[in-house]
């Protein structure tokens, strides 16, 4: 060792006192270390200002050969200074060879073979072999920063970890708290903390690929999960990511299992206590408005529902306030549903005023008594564990009595309001039917067993737009059906009162949209009127006979482009009469149009056809011995005694009759001191008959239609004689 060191002082003593040949120096550093040999090169190469390629090349060699002896992670920093002298001194040989210098060194360049082996390497050979080694060396530059930069996201994204859970260990002591206190923040936690495991997983795998390909002194950065079983024992401990094998807590496992617990039972809890009390305010707001459809006569809170609140918590607000709004429900149902049943296949009997009013009064009471116990039982802590739903939803404690004094003054105004409103409740009533609530099945499809007039079928099924009761055991319906291709037609079906459907038959004459909006019985047929409306809106109208099975005999087109509103039949002189109006296809819509009073033979020949043009709509047509009445509203007609009446933008009701053969008899209108809306028109007796009105307000106009909802409509009830004379009238009152 002492020789070889008096050998380097003595060489580097000759260097510096005068240029030795890059042979001499080349020949000296064969027997020593690569230690040795690189700091002679390096004072060499500083002596000729790093501008020899040959010594430049041993040296970067010398470096490429140490790159294999660091440990990339423990030695990262040498490795790294390693890399970046080699890359260097590489590239500042390539930079200064040239054809003399690489002619007069060509064989001290290592590993630099000649394709001629009787020759040195060649300049271009040389330069090649130093860009091969540039290559290599950023190769490994670029694995090495690539696996350190790994681990060290590995350990970071970690100590993340450790760091979030620690956290959340100290602001919540039990984990029975912590699902309680679950809110945005947390979740927020809990999905850093997820984020940062899955990176430490992602990082640690792509170290794993990445010494598959190319191993690094038997690193293979294998892991183990720990399952945290314990809450506040477990998650806390750091790891050693250059073990063998390196032992992580599995938070991920912790979180799915936290997750799957609050999602089956604390989020499913909440998630169900929020739709309770949503469905209950839905419920009572809709009872105000005295709909009781879709609502149970004997609602009730889902009993699971109140036992697994129990469970978690046992004097819980969020159950005291449910069962507060159980019993307001019951109490509100009991005021709203003092109303005919409107549905023609149902069977239900209304309840006798006295006794309606009675039981009112006694669920009022239940229900003020428990509104008065959740009062009493708000506090700070029950607020906190259904923040959600106390804070978020009603905004705090506040709010939450204000809606107590709501609920009372609710209570009290709806009591006192029925007995007022029960009369308009049986004239609004007739004012609309939806599809939602009475539904029967046929071949796979749903027939919805209430009248929809509207324009738009809402979804695959059969639409009910007309009935008629033929006997006690036996109904015709008509409509419209709508398949899953979206093309509609018309049908008629035979259904008894149990709901069974005796036959069913659908009906295409024409093209576009296909309804059949009445059937009617003749002796032993079934009449109906099959109209089609075109994209283009045009209309057309088949009168359709069928037997009494419902397969068709017989069908003609009638030549009249307008909506049919009402068939009668006469089975007697086997003629029909129809009224058409108008071309939109829905009831109550004011256009202005030509009524047309049409009467055909029992072959569907037209007989006579009048017309009468007016500004409004039609509601039905009546007969009475002869004669044929037609109602409708109107502000504008051109009345038979040829005059123009113009309402001024209101609406009035119209009475227009006319004989078996066709000749007008008389015209008469009415005007209330307010605008009135004519919806529902009955015969009471051969000498008077009876109107349901809208009050100031037009009918909605798209019915069926969710977005479409009605707004509250003031009824009026009125009766007249077919002369159009007022007999009674609760317009004004």
């Amino acid at each position: 060792m002492k020789r070889y060191i008096i050998l380097v002082i003595g060489l580097l003593l000759s260097i510096s006192v005068s240029a030795q040949k890059y042979k001499e120096v080349y020949e000296s550093i064969k027997n020593l270390s690569d230690n040795e040999a690189y700091q002679v090169l390096q004072e060499y190469s500083r002596q000729r200002n790093n501008a020899h390629p040959a010594s430049l090349y041993k040296m970067a060699l010398i470096l490429e050969h140490r790159f294999d002896a660091y440990d990339p992670f423990l030695q990262s920093d040498l490795l790294r200074q390693s890399i970046y002298d080699a890359e260097l001194f590489m590239q500042l040989a390539r930079l200064n060879l040239n054809e003399k210098n690489a002619k007069q060194d060509s064989r001290f360049f290592d590993g630099v073979k000649s394709a001629n082996p009787k020759k040195d390497p060649t300049f271009q050979e040389i330069a090649d072999a130093i860009d091969e080694h540039q290559k290599k060396i950023k190769a490994f530059k670029e694995l090495f920063l690539e696996n350190h930069d790994n681990l060290y996201n590995a350990a970071t994204k970690y100590n993340e970890c450790i760091r979030i859970y620690n956290e959340i260990n100290q602001k919540n002591s039990k984990l029975k708290d912590l699902y309680f206190m679950v809110d945005d923040k947390f979740k927020s936690q809990l999905n850093e903390l997820k984020t940062n495991f899955d990176s430490t997983l992602y990082f640690l795998g792509k170290l794993q690929k990445s010494l598959q390909k190319h191993p690094l002194l038997g690193y293979k950065f294998e892991y183990h999960l720990n399952p945290i079983l314990v809450y506040r024992m477990h998650g806390l401990t750091p790891a050693n990511f250059l073990a063998p094998t390196i032992e992580l807590w599995d938070y991920k496992q912790w979180i799915e299992t936290f997750n799957d617990v609050y999602k089956k039972e604390i989020d499913f809890l909440y998630s169900n206590i929020d739709d309770a009390d949503t469905k209950n305010k839905k419920y009572v707001a809709q009872l105000g408005e005295r709909n009781i459809e879709g609502i149970p006569a004997d609602y009730q809170v889902p009993v699971y529902l109140i036992n697994k609140i129990y469970k978690y918590d046992y004097e819980s607000l969020a159950n005291s306030l449910l069962i507060f709004q159980e019993a307001q429900i019951r109490y509100a149902y009991q005021l709203a549903s003092y109303q005919p049943d409107t549905n023609f296949l149902a069977m239900g009997v209304n309840y006798p005023a006295s006794d309606y009013f009675m039981s009112a009064i006694k669920k009022r009471r239940t229900a003020d008594s428990l509104l008065v116990q959740f009062s009493k039982g708000i506090n700070k802590e029950g607020i906190k564990k259904y923040s959600a739903l106390f804070e978020k939803k009603y905004k705090g404690e506040k709010n939450l009595r204000k809606y107590i004094q709501e609920q009372q003054t609710f209570n009290s105004e709806f009591f006192i309001n029925s007995i007022d409103d029960y009369a308009n409740r049986l004239l609004t009533m007739k004012q609309f039917d939806t599809a939602d609530t009475h539904t029967m099945l046929y071949n796979g499809d749903t027939i919805y067993a209430q009248i929809v007039t509207s324009e738009k079928l809402p979804k695959k099924g059969y639409f009910i737009h007309s009935e008629q009761i033929v006997d006690k055991n036996l109904i015709l319906v008509s409509g419209s059906y709508l398949d899953k291709k979206g093309d509609q037609s018309g049908f008629v079906a035979s259904i008894d009162t149990l709901r069974n459907i005796n036959w069913l038959k659908t009906f295409k004459q024409g093209e576009g949209k296909r309804s059949c909006l009445f059937a009617s019985a003749v002796n032993d047929e079934v009449v109906t009127i099959v109209t089609s409306t075109s994209k283009t809106g045009a209309i057309r109208n088949f009168m359709v006979l069928m037997d009494k099975a419902g397969n068709q005999k017989q069908s003609v087109e009638v030549k009249v482009k307008a909506i049919p509103r009402k068939l009668m039949v006469d089975d007697i002189d086997n003629k029909y009469i129809v009224l058409f109006c108008g071309t939109n296809p829905q009831s109550f819509v004011k256009e202005t149009c030509e009524m047309h009073v049409c009467c055909l033979d029992s072959k569907f020949k037209t007989l006579w056809d009048k017309q009468l043009h007016f500004d409004g709509y039609t509601c039905n047509m009546i007969k009475t011995d002869d004669v044929y009445y037609i109602f409708g509203a109107f502000s504008k007609m051109h009345s038979l005694d040829d005059e123009d009446i113009d309402l001024n933008g209101s609406s009035g009701l119209f009475v227009y009759s006319i004989d078996n053969s066709g000749n007008w008899l008389n015209g008469n209108n009415y005007e209330a001191s307010r605008t009135i809306y004519p919806m529902w028109i009955s015969k009471c007796d051969n000498t008077t008959f009876e109107v349901v009105s809208a009050l100031d307000s037009e009918p909605r106009k798209a019915v069926g239609n969710d977005e479409d909802e009605p707004e509250p409509v003031k009824g009026a009830y009125m009766r007249f004689t077919f002369n159009c004379e007022e007999v009674f009238s609760s317009v004004g009152r």
